[in-house]
């Protein structure tokens, strides 16, 4: 899925090419509405002016990982019978980030897209990829036997991924800077309609939201 999202997003650049096309970078953030974390990220796209008020986007966004604040509890087993105690328990810390591919129709108000102040809005969807990871404690939950290469966890579901799809909206505000380019600033909130994670680690996480807001400022160049 994300592969045929790429190839679209592609296609659509090529087409661009003989004509005006816009490339942005920035930064921003997301904040799940179920979630207690904030996190930080970067992106990169591009835009397809269809008239003076009228652009198709697509954008690529990393959104870097994020720890649980609430620690889950393992049992880990010693490699052998020799080893004393043969059994542990052991907090770990579930580790969570985005990478989001999205795409969608931008209305421009005021302004025309590539002259001075406006607005805009609109419709967009977006897939969401999730890398679930356990990170462990060096010692157990006594603070005093440490387990690692003594011991093991005996799960092959350390980590775990989401792919979900979402359909949202979006609006913001840009200036565009005569010779230079285009500073801008939007929020996007996102629903995902379906979401699905390929095992226990990642169905168990305490950081997925399928409700989601993503606030972005950037820099965009226009090209002729």
């Amino acid at each position: 899925m994300k592969n045929i999202f790429l190839l679209s997003l592609t296609f659509l650049f090529l087409q661009s090419v003989n004509a005006q096309v816009s490339l942005s970078a920035g930064t921003g953030l997301l904040r799940g509405f179920q979630s207690e974390k904030t996190f930080f990220g970067i992106h990169g796209g591009f835009e397809l002016p269809r008239n003076n008020d009228v652009t198709i986007y697509g954008r690529i966004g990393q959104y870097f990982a994020q720890n649980e604040d609430n620690p889950s509890t393992a049992v880990v087993t010693g490699n052998d019978f020799d080893v004393i105690p043969y059994q542990l328990q052991v907090n770990y810390f579930s580790s969570f980030n985005y990478t989001t591919l999205e795409g969608g129709t931008r209305y421009y108000l005021g302004n025309d897209y590539d002259n001075g102040f406006s607005g805009y809005g609109g419709s967009n969807f977006l897939l969401a990829f999730n890398s679930v990871k356990r990170d462990y404690e060096k010692t157990d939950i006594s603070g005093v036997y440490e387990w690692e290469g003594l011991y093991s966890t005996g799960n092959d579901e350390e980590d775990g991924r989401i792919i979900s799809f979402a359909l949202g909206l979006q609006g913001g505000v840009k200036y565009t800077i005569p010779g230079t380019g285009t500073v801008y600033f939007d929020i996007t909130a996102q629903y995902a309609i379906a979401g699905v994670g390929n095992n226990e680690t990642a169905n168990n996480t305490q950081l997925y939201s399928p409700l989601y807001f993503m606030f972005n400022v950037g820099f965009r160049k226009d090209l002729y």
